[in-house]
């Protein structure tokens, strides 16, 4: 019948409804190396804390771009971010440097 094309978004809309039936929040944590299970635990605390939820699955993503540290996506829509990486911290510093009365040779 051809519907092997929206295998994925039931796939999805599955999980969505065992999530909320479950209290399970996912989290997306980007980081730089594959974490250890002990301090992928210690991140599904702070998340559990944060949105009091009664599990935590936690989905991890590799991301050379951060430099160092982490990141961690959730809530409705992944739309809650915690931002630790060192390039956020980079991008910031470079956001509060004026190098416009500065000339290069």
């Amino acid at each position: 019948m051809n519907r092997i094309d929206i295998i994925q978004d039931i796939v999805r809309e599955f999980e969505n409804c065992y999530n909320r039936i479950t209290g399970t929040e996912v989290a997306v944590v980007s980081l730089v190396v594959q974490l250890d299970s002990q301090h992928l635990a210690q991140i599904a605390q702070v998340v559990q804390k944060l949105t009091k939820a009664k599990n935590i699955r936690l989905k991890t993503v590799i991301d050379p771009s951060l430099v160092a540290r982490f990141t961690i996506r959730f809530g409705n829509s992944r739309s809650k971010l915690i931002d630790l990486s060192v390039k956020k911290h980079l991008d910031e510093i470079a956001a509060q440097l004026d190098f416009s009365s500065i000339s290069f040779a």
